[in-house]
């Protein structure tokens, strides 16, 4: 269109004698208008402008053929650029027209001149005759006090009305600087540069983008450059030309979404290519507007077509941790169900402010994805996915992409979700065994967040997907429901790592500020020096000592005011611990006590060692192996974390403790420890406990001919320990657990153990001997038994005065060293006994056939 327009104003001048220049020395050289002058002293720099090139001081010009008889309706343009604060020995001047080819001599024609004496430099426009210039127009004073690169555009119309323009900045958005009428010379010759200059501004004046000849017709249309928002209600346009202004002030023609409408005012810049919109309503913090603009028109009347262009107001508010969360995970996509195959998280604003994630920051410890710019508003839902695969979840939902995406762990791995400051603002340990389903964890399904309104609930919180499709990219999980925490951290345990030094850990994770030394009590006392998180979890704080603790010392660590990270507080009776410094274990100081190795269908095996020593002995990374001639084999771990076992302690190895409560109720499941066994045959076969060096501290090589002859069925008969003192392998140190302790006695003292110094005492002894049934004291009589040996076979009976039998209370039941059974003062057959006298009698025999009655 300008194209067109210049064939119509070569129309116009048709019969005239017309030329132009036009250069902006892309070619190198100055051969293309063929320039003359001082043509060593200038040269075309690296960035293709016409730059001076001297190193004295001197008066040095260029000039090229301009010949034109008439300057009605010319235009003139040129970039200038001066790298000093011009004066009046440092100056440059534009010839527009010259009758001479040397501009350094008397002439006729005008010049634009940028450089004067004083501080007020402005660019001016001369008209010179002879060796006179007298001024025609100036532009604003103090416009080049100083260095500067602007462009300039000369205007002069058929009545001799000179129009001086320019753009400070350089660029095309030029303003109406001054104006003045002149006619005294009416036609050209030459076009030119004159540089006056010091040495130090010997090459610090460069030129470019040069056009002498006819008006260009501006036939194109404004543009809109930029969109600025300015406050929570108003904006900034900027055109790409200077605007009609009673089309840029007219509010009718700006119309803006989301029921803003029209703005209240339009008010035009002085510049006038830059118009300000102030609407009535505010904008919506983070939400994304659309205005659309139409019928603004540039100075020359080309009128814009209908534009519309995004804006968003956004600003931050502080953001604080859980603000935004973890919601969704998924780690493992194959096999595929209806999810993409490309791993994600979700993450969800939970706060009622828009947040912008630019420069946060997504890591699993070994790599880091950083955020772009981007605003997520209250109760929104994004995918967070690898680049490569964010196009892959677009019809899902929101999507945002990270180069440095972590790679997701199927079985567990640790995330940490941070503002660009480095404060944590979401984190999650997550587990495959959240799935809670064996099924889901093989693939295809994601890990959801059941409530976000508990975003620190961690495996309580979360669970397999329901979704037929695998999981809920970008909206709200299929398992959500209201999970709130209303209880507190538990502490679990303490640990020694270090003589100095203490491992505490919590049940749940904890609130991210660090807890101070003061929230920690030692009895007996010694002072904690210092406090801080040992796992990205929060779930473990590590507290250094004073002072090293001492062996054999028993000790209770007591916590006050800390918090999970829900901001409930720690309750009381959760609060404190006791423990001691572990010690290394010897040879023995791990006992192996009791065995089921032939459980019954639906039970399990078991394994339960004691500790008959003083030391308190850590069984991290210990083991649970077979033997064959102290060559381990099956070798199963028992624990890689922190487990001390404290002196007199029994503990129970077993595969499934809730199937082994099952079927000893009476165990101490408190005592219970899950843990993978070797092979324990229903024959024979081997059992050894080894420390964390690799070394035998004890091992059991059991078999079925240790039970007891008179035991008829073995399913479910655990073999006891008899003797801590005797050696662990001697077959008579071992015996079938008593039918009275029900088979096993896991947790507790075995049904089977010697007192290691035993008391001297009666074999039967009846407490009390008067009672009174159903009185509510002394209401059953206690038959109590203590033998040399464990292992007697046990008939009791009740007979009344006549030697009659009423009431049978053991038959053929195994006795242990010791024990009790109970009369309540009932008969066989369901009634009480009368008011009387009565006989116990006793008959008790073993496997050698020795009977002894009582």
């Amino acid at each position: 269109m300008k194209n067109y327009g210049f064939k119509l104003i070569l129309f116009f001048y048709s019969g005239m004698s017309l030329a132009q220049v036009q250069d902006n020395f892309s070619d190198g050289n100055l051969s293309n208008p063929a320039w003359s002058g001082s043509t060593s002293q200038f040269m075309v720099n690296a960035s293709q402008q016409l730059q001076l090139n001297n190193s004295v001081a001197a008066a040095s010009f260029l000039s090229t053929s301009f010949a034109v008889s008439s300057l009605d309706n010319f235009e003139w343009q040129v970039y200038v650029k001066q790298v000093f604060s011009p004066s009046g020995s440092n100056y440059g001047r534009v010839y527009l027209t010259s009758n001479e080819s040397d501009l350094t001599k008397p002439l006729n024609g005008y010049y634009l001149q940028f450089g004067e004496a004083g501080s007020n430099d402005a660019v001016q426009l001369f008209q010179q005759t002879g060796p006179v210039s007298t001024p025609v127009c100036r532009a604003r004073n103090g416009g080049i006090a100083s260095s500067f690169s602007l462009r300039v555009k000369v205007l002069r119309d058929s009545a001799g009305l000179w129009e001086l323009w320019i753009d400070y900045s350089g660029g095309t958005n030029f303003g109406l600087e001054a104006s003045a009428t002149d006619q005294t010379h009416p036609n050209s010759s030459f076009f030119g540069f004159l540089c006056v200059y010091t040495s130090s501004n010997s090459s610090k004046f460069y030129y470019d983008d040069v056009y002498a000849g006819p008006h260009r017709v501006d036939m194109a249309p404004p543009t809109i450059e930029s969109i600025r928002v300015l406050s929570s209600n108003s904006i900034a346009l900027t055109f790409s030309e200077p605007l009609d202004q009673t089309s840029a002030l007219s509010s009718v023609n700006y119309s803006a979404n989301n029921d803003l409408g029209n703005p209240q005012t339009a008010a035009l810049q002085s510049d006038s290519n830059i118009v300000n919109l102030v609407f009535s309503q505010k904008f919506s913090n983070g939400v994304q507007n659309q205005l659309t603009v139409s019928d603004v028109k540039d100075l020359t009347g080309n009128t814009m077509t209908i534009t519309q262009l995004p804006f968003l107001f956004f600003q931050a508010a502080p953001t604080q941790p859980k603000d935004i969360i973890i919601t969704e995970i998924f780690t493992d996509p194959i096999p595929q169900i209806g999810l993409p195959n490309a791993e994600f998280i979700e993450i969800y604003n939970r706060s009622s402010n828009a947040i912008d994630l630019s420069g946060w920051k997504l890591s699993d410890g070994a790599s880091t994805g950083v955020f772009p710019s981007q605003v997520i508003l209250p109760q929104e839902f994004w995918i967070v996915t690898p680049s490569s695969s964010a196009s892959l979840y677009t019809s899902f939902g929101d999507v945002i992409s990270t180069s440095g995406f972590p790679t997701l762990n199927n079985d567990t791995d640790t995330l940490t979700l941070k503002s660009p400051d480095g404060r944590t603002i979401d984190s999650l340990n997550y587990s495959i065994a959240w799935y809670r389903d064996s099924d889901k964890e093989e693939g295809g399904r994601t890990l959801e967040l059941i409530d976000p309104n508990n975003p620190c609930g961690e495996e309580e919180n979360w669970t397999a997907s329901e979704n037929p499709l695998g999981g809920t990219p970008g909206k709200q999980n299929s398992v959500f429901a209201s999970k709130p925490d209303r209880t507190g951290p538990m502490l679990l345990s303490v640990v020694p790592v270090q003589q100095n030094a203490l491992l505490l850990t919590f049940n749940e994770k904890l609130e991210a500020l660090a807890p101070a030394t003061g929230s920690f009590t030692l009895t007996p006392s010694i002072s904690i020096s210092k406090s801080w998180f040992a796992s990205r979890s929060l779930r473990q704080i590590q507290i250094m000592l004073d002072s090293p603790l001492p062996y054999s010392q028993m000790f209770t660590l007591k916590v006050q005011g800390i918090r999970d990270c829900n901001e409930n507080v720690i309750q009381d009776e959760y609060s404190q611990i006791q423990f001691a410094l572990p010690e290394p274990a010897d040879s023995l100081d791990i006992l192996v006590n009791e065995v089921l190795f032939n459980p019954r269908p639906n039970g399990t095996d078991f394994v339960e060692v004691y500790n008959p020593s003083s030391k308190y002995i850590n069984l991290k990374n210990w083991k649970l192996a077979n033997t064959e001639s102290h060559i381990l084999k099956n070798i199963r771990d028992i624990t890689s974390d922190d487990f001390i076992l404290a002196p007199g302690a029994y503990l129970i190895f077993t595969a499934d403790p809730t199937l082994l409560k099952n079927n000893y109720p009476q165990g101490l499941d408190q005592s219970f420890f899950s843990t993978l066994l070797p092979g324990l045959p229903d024959d024979e076969g081997s059992i050894a406990v080894v420390n964390d060096q690799g070394k035998i501290i004890d091992y059991f090589l059991f078999n079925k001919d240790f039970h007891s002859a008179l035991i008829r069925d073995e399913e479910g008969v655990s073999l006891e320990r008899i003797s801590f003192s005797n050696p662990t392998n001697e077959p008579q140190n071992w015996k079938s657990a008593s039918s009275q302790s029900g088979f096993a006695t896991p947790g507790y003292v075995n049904s089977n153990a010697r007192p290691e110094n035993p008391v001297t005492r009666g074999n039967i002894a009846i407490e009390p001997e008067i009672f009174i049934p159903g009185s509510g004291t002394q209401d059953f009589a206690k038959i109590n038994y203590t033998f040399e040996q464990a292992g007697y076979i046990a008939n009791i009976k009740i007979l009344d005065q006549q030697g009659h039998l009423i009431k049978v209370i053991s038959n053929n039941e195994t006795l242990g060293f010791e024990g009790f059974f109970r009369w309540d003062g009932d008969r066989d057959d369901g009634s009480k006994a009368r008011m009387g006298y009565y006989a116990v009698w006793v008959e008790v025999f073993d496997v050698s056939g020795t009977v002894s009655t009582f």
